[in-house]
């Protein structure tokens, strides 16, 4: 039983939560009217955000190899490079290349019109006039340029501060910028006015790196990487995208090609300079032949010159490897190469150089992306730094190593050089002469071969070099825009208009300090009982009830009648008193309808006007107030039939009014002719209403409860304070009032929800 009472309290309590929003249905409806026009305002003038996305293919190389390996020229150690896709995301989102892109597009000018009052943009082939920018300061990024065009050479140029006219392509020169503006292809004289703004390049820059730009791989780990923006012009990032990824490849194909451009131009020297010595060694032999008429060579001589000719080549070639050797360690000595690749070692197989000139050369070209994105104090940048001045030394040390060895193998190439040299004492001097010449030149011959070979097959590499990243999907854009979202903007503005009057309805009744509904009553004890509720009346008078007229609140006036006699069992409700907490609650117009209510089913009524201090009974059904209650009480000599009047309009209805309003009105109900009057008033009426003063201010109400039946506790809607049912609660808890009931009245929409149904019956 407990259970289900708590279960229909709770569905009550819901009920009435409920029903006190859909009260305000018509608030509802025009804040969600208005939220959904503020997002078709807002739609209309925010301009559409759209996303521009490229997909790239970065071919990842951790070895070095580059697009050469498998190829003729896998030995040329000076191509290889390392590369990975975290390194390359860095390279594309640099500043310095961003603002390469930036710069190349001419994005530090935007150009505005506007057609309705708003400012829309323009841009590309749209742009009846282009601006070629010279100085820009800080205040011309603040200033907003104005260009009217006048005719076909001529425009009017207006800011803050100035106004001036200008012929196209002349220079525009003020304190704050200096341009020219030229016109374009889609210039017309009747051009709208064109609004400038100008950017900062830098700024720009970096907030596309640090933001604008988004570079994130399709999946973790993978070697694909999404591009992407947002911008209110696709066309601007379709070209920055494009722009973007050309000179990404194009200076990746630079980089790649820095060292075998230092070979190039260190192998050139060597060969100016051996061309030199070719061309004075062939002259010389040519000269001697010639002055001494030599020909040919013996057998013998020159089977031992052979002999000598190969050691002294071997000796030669052993020269020229101490010759590069002393060229590297000049090369590595000098401070101005301490940023620089180092050339390729050419004649020179020793494994442990190759590896660590490979390894420096790697680190350097590693230590030059990261200084594009990233200062010189960065950890990274100083690692490398230091792991570089170490193998700087260790090739030193090497090459020196190196050197050792073939001075050792030069030494041994004299010595074997001199033995056959010794066996040619006795070949005729100028024979000898000559074979010592031709020696010579072919040493000579062969190293400037060498050289030339090696220069041919760099060159063939440069032309192979191509991009470490492929294009799989070319700019593109959404016709949909990313931001606004219609069907959200339109959402959120339709729950705007839901929220806005369900949160005013919420805070109102959080700091309303009335009574509202029956919970609030409710919550004063649980033993309450609710006689019925009355709604606002839609009528002028005090009198809402008529025989022959039915309306909304006299038929709630015949339910209350219905249910004093069920509430109250079988007893009799003959005398009922009506009062409430504070004047203005309604316990005089309730008392007088109640009672022409119970005369109209032929009982007989009488209205007792108890309010000895501001009575009312008498003024609202239009009486004469004449001798009364206080002059019975008072001892004059006066009958119950004396100072009973019938009320005109109502058969059946009688009323005692006040009388003169007494000094002393709380004494006077102490009177003992109070229990003769209430005597005889019971054998001659059936019912006998007593309207007496409010509870909350005196104690007249509690004189009287001994002579009631039951008494009627009368709460008003949206007037009653909460407070004041401390009142009604204490009545309960010391019955202080016999058969408490309560009614409430003055309900509107917000208000009539009760277990009693549409009418508050039971």
């Amino acid at each position: 039983m407990a259970f289900q009472q708590q279960h229909r309290a709770h569905k009550q309590d819901l009920r009435t939560q409920v029903f006190k929003y859909l009260t305000h249905w018509r608030l509802f409806l025009i804040c969600m009217v208005l939220g959904l026009a503020g997002s078709y305002i807002y739609m209309q003038v925010t301009v559409p955000q759209y996303k521009i996305k490229s997909t790239l293919l970065v071919l990842e190389d951790t070895k070095g190899d580059g697009m050469l390996k498998g190829t003729a020229f896998s030995d040329l150690n000076m191509f290889k490079s390392t590369s990975t896709v975290d390194n390359e995301m860095e390279v594309i989102r640099s500043r310095d290349l961003l603002y390469k892109v930036l710069d190349s597009l001419s994005l530090q000018t935007t150009y505005f019109t506007k057609p309705l009052f708003i400012k829309k943009e323009v841009y590309g082939a749209r742009v009846p006039l282009r601006v070629e920018t010279g100085k820009l300061t800080e205040e011309a990024y603040k200033t907003e340029l104005k260009v009217e065009v006048i005719d076909s050479t001529r425009f009017r140029l207006r800011d803050k501060d100035y106004a001036g006219v200008y012929r196209f392509g002349e220079l525009v020169n003020r304190p704050a910028y200096e341009f020219r503006v030229f016109k374009t292809a889609a210039f017309r004289t009747n051009s709208p006015d064109l609004y400038i703004h100008f950017s900062d390049l830098e700024a720009l820059a970096e907030a596309y790196s640090m933001s604008k730009l988004v570079v994130l791989p399709v999946v973790k780990d993978a070697n694909t990487i999404v591009l992407s923006l947002v911008d209110a012009l696709p066309q601007r990032g379709l070209d920055i995208l494009n722009t973007l990824i050309g000179m990404y490849n194009r200076e990746n194909v630079q980089k790649r090609n820095l060292i075998a451009l230092n070979t190039i131009r260190f192998i050139d020297k060597k060969l100016a300079f051996l061309s030199g010595d070719l061309s004075g060694v062939e002259a010389d032999v040519e000269s001697y032949k010639r002055s001494n008429r030599i020909t040919e060579l013996s057998a013998d001589a020159q089977q031992s010159l052979a002999s000598s000719g190969d050691y002294s080549q071997q000796l030669a070639a052993t020269e020229v490897q101490l010759e590069l050797v002393q060229s590297l360690l000049s090369y590595l000595a000098s401070s101005g190469n301490s940023y620089t690749t180092v050339p390729t070692t050419l004649g020179l197989k020793d494994p442990i150089l190759l590896s660590l000139m490979e390894k420096y050369n790697s680190l350097q070209v590693e230590k030059e992306r990261l200084l594009r994105t990233n200062r010189v104090d960065n950890p990274l940048v100083v690692n490398i730094t230091e792991q570089l001045a170490g193998l700087k030394r260790n090739l030193a040390e090497n090459l020196q190593v190196i050197r050792k060895g073939l001075v050792l193998e030069r030494n041994g190439f004299q010595r074997k050089s001199r033995q056959f040299e010794a066996q040619l004492n006795n070949v005729p001097v100028v024979e000898r002469g000559l074979l010592e010449r031709s020696r010579v030149q072919g040493v000579k011959t062969s190293i400037y071969h060498y050289l030339l070979q090696k220069r041919e097959e760099t060159e063939l590499s440069l032309s192979a070099t191509i991009p470490t990243s492929q294009l799989i999907d070319r700019p593109a854009y959404s016709a949909i825009p990313v931001k606004p979202r219609g069907q959200l903007v339109y959402l959120l503005g339709l729950m705007i208009g839901v929220a806005a009057p369900f949160s005013f309805i919420q805070l109102r009744s959080r700091f309303n300090t009335k009574v509202s509904g029956f919970t609030d009553v409710e919550a004063v004890s649980g033993n309450v009982r609710i006689l019925g509720e009355l709604t606002h009346k839609a009528i002028a008078g005090p009198i809402v009830v008529h025989r022959d007229k039915t309306t909304t609140i006299s038929e709630l006036f015949r339910y209350i009648r219905n249910n004093l006699q069920f509430l109250n069992g079988n007893n009799l409700n003959q005398v009922l008193l009506v009062t409430s907490c504070s004047k203005g609650e309604g316990k005089t117009f309730f008392s007088v309808n109640l009672g022409i209510t119970l005369s109209l089913v032929d009982k007989k009524v009488v209205l007792l006007e108890f309010d000895l201090r501001k009575p009312d009974l008498l003024k609202d059904i239009k009486m004469a107030n004449e001798y009364g209650l206080s002059d019975y009480l008072s001892g004059a000599r006066l009958a119950v039939k004396d100072i009973v009047k019938p009320v005109s309009g109502s058969p059946n209805l009688w009323a005692i009014g006040c009388g003169k309003i007494p000094r002393n009105p709380s004494e006077l109900l102490l009177s003992g002719r109070l229990d003769e009057l209430f005597d005889e008033l019971r054998q001659e009426f059936d019912y006998i209403i007593v309207d007496t003063s409010p509870v909350g201010l005196v104690s007249d109400a509690f004189s009287l409860a001994g002579y009631a039946d039951a008494s009627i506790y009368v709460v008003r809607y949206n007037y009653t304070n909460l407070s004041d049912l401390a009142v009604l609660e204490d009545i309960y808890a010391n019955d202080r009032l016999k058969n408490p009931m309560v009614v409430f009245n003055d309900a509107k929409k917000e208000n009539r929800v009760s277990r009693y149904g549409h009418y508050g019956y039971n």
